[in-house]
């Protein structure tokens, strides 16, 4: 973690469970498909299916109604929100084995891994927008599960409705200090090489993820 006046830059996460989890038990493919909920989700994903590549399917949010398939992580921080969607959505996919659910903080009622910013925040909207960078928070537990490569469908970063929501809602409303975030990551952390995007502002920032890319070409 960094901080300078109002800006502020997560870096990275630790993990809280104890005894730790030991992850390498819990990864099946090297190659991590980490899913948002915005307008691009359907494209995105049908391209990068296409590919059929061997993966792991972490769902941030709402996204993991999209699918119609086993789901190995999901993942929530904003807590009220959370907790619901955590203890009344994952029957509905009827999942083939346990879906690991990451949060940040300790809430065993409804969540399994528990991970921790080095950091306190300043004011309430640096914690409105880490809030609302729950893609991001995704990346960063996904280095920290150990994924070689990551992919990430449905984050434009952009204006548009969620992909759930008709053209005519409107869509979320991205500070500066999001994007700041993201283009921190990318210039500060070295395993962001490991992460790429299908589309969007995300693409721009991190690079476009591709079929060579993905398969380590």
């Amino acid at each position: 973690m960094q901080k300078s006046d109002s800006i502020i830059k997560v870096n990275g996460l630790k993990l809280l469970n104890d005894p730790p989890i030991d992850f390498s038990r819990v990864i099946n493919n090297p190659v991590c498909l980490i899913t948002g909920d915005g307008s691009t989700l359907p494209a995105e994903v049908a391209q990068f299916e296409s590919w059929n590549i061997p993966h792991d399917l972490y769902c941030v949010n709402r996204s993991m109604l999209f699918f119609q398939r086993q789901v190995d992580h999901w993942c929530a921080v904003d807590y009220e929100e959370g907790v619901w969607f955590a203890e009344h959505s994952v029957s509905q996919i009827q999942p083939d084995k346990p879906i690991l659910k990451h949060t940040i903080g300790k809430f065993p009622a409804a969540f399994d891994v528990f991970w921790e910013q080095d950091i306190k925040f300043e004011n309430d909207i640096q914690r409105r927008v880490w809030i609302g960078n729950s893609g991001y928070f995704a990346i960063l537990t996904a280095i920290g599960m150990g994924y070689e490569r990551i992919v990430l469908a449905g984050m434009p970063l952009d204006n548009r409705p969620h992909w759930y929501e008709p053209d005519s809602e409107y869509g979320p409303h991205w500070h500066g200090l999001a994007f700041a975030n993201w283009i921190d990551f990318k210039t500060d952390r070295p395993e962001s090489n490991q992460v790429r995007s299908l589309g969007g502002y995300t693409s721009f920032i991190l690079g476009q993820a591709t079929q060579e890319w993905t398969h380590g070409k």
